[in-house]
């Protein structure tokens, strides 16, 4: 599927790009966090209601496989990074390993996919595309009390460290299982579906700006809220015949398909690259580049190893 390719894309620059603030001379530039974030939800919750009307599996067959795609690179990834590189089986007792490879590991966006895939299963069954626009709507009543409650206000904290916005992301991986199921209406637009899109993230980015210059952070939850009509732009527009083309064609589509293929192992491996210390030092824009040379280089060998070990080792024991 082209569009989900051009998608998940677009999501790993915006969220490798969101950490790259030590390596731009203006550390604004380091942006996209929240968009790549939400993008990935709401794929994978449109590509597991897509790939359950093709085969509908009992739950532990199906949370199986999810495990197989996820764990093992995440768990080379920390191997090599933490376990190793920095020296953390020193210190590490049994349930720091169990933290560290079992739940949550050090990767919150893991931690949270786990969970809300147990809850996605559920809804699946019911076989009714509604239920997860109806999900959203009832995940409203813990969103607003944690926010009236528990969120700090006086600053934008609702992308921050914590658990609140993990509501935020299930009820858009549940937009992307609306969005699967239901059938909209209309033929992607390249011009018109991009003009929405810009609009919309532009007004997005303002709305940031302003809070950053002027206030009003109390009201921070708009900047969730216009994330919805984002997504549902966003992927009109990855459906147009323009970016189809564009994925499909002979240059820039293998470019785009392999980075999409190495969404995970970018996302695990990206943070540890940007501290390298050469890619510090590295004058800019070059060191941008160099960047992303190794990033894609070394998700891209990580994906292979996990790929061996899913084959030889777990397949056969798990």
């Amino acid at each position: 599927m082209t569009s989900n390719t051009f998608l998940r894309f677009i999501a790993i620059i915006c969220i490798a790009n969101s950490h790259l603030d030590a390596l731009y001379p203006v550390p604004l530039l380091a942006t996209g966090g929240s968009l790549g974030n939400v993008l990935f939800f709401m794929l994978s919750g449109y590509g597991l209601f897509l790939s359950a009307n093709i085969q509908d599996k009992p739950f532990l067959p199906w949370y199986k496989r999810r495990i197989l795609r996820i764990y093992p690179s995440t768990w080379l990834a920390t191997i090599l990074m933490i376990v190793i590189a920095q020296s953390a089986w020193r210190t590490l007792d049994f349930f720091g390993y169990v933290g560290l490879f079992v739940w949550p590991t050090d990767y919150w966006f893991i931690a949270a996919l786990m969970i809300y895939y147990v809850i996605f299963y559920l809804i699946l069954q019911q076989q009714n595309y509604r239920y997860f626009l109806a999900g959203i709507f009832v995940l409203l009543a813990p969103y607003l009390y944690f926010y009236f409650t528990f969120v700090d206000l006086s600053s934008y904290s609702i992308e921050g460290p914590g658990y609140f916005k993990w509501i935020f992301y299930l009820q858009t991986m549940f937009f992307g299982g609306y969005l699967a199921g239901c059938k909209r209406s209309g033929t992607p637009n390249f011009f018109k579906d991009g003009l929405a899109l810009v609009l919309f993230v532009g007004l997005y980015y303002g709305i940031l700006f302003f809070m950053s210059k002027f206030g009003g952070t109390q009201y921070q939850a708009v900047t969730h809220l216009l994330m919805f009509p984002i997504l549902f732009f966003f992927l009109r527009f990855a459906e147009s015949k323009e970016i189809t083309a564009l994925v499909q064609s002979k240059y820039v589509g293998p470019v785009i398909s392999l980075m999409a293929a190495l969404t995970l192992e970018i996302y695990l491996l990206h943070g540890y690259v940007r501290a390298f210390p050469f890619v510090l030092k590295t004058i800019f824009p070059l060191n941008i580049v160099v960047f992303w040379i190794l990033t894609i280089a070394l998700a891209y060998v990580l994906n292979r190893l996990a790929g061996i070990f899913r084959k030889k080792v777990l397949r056969s024991t798990f």
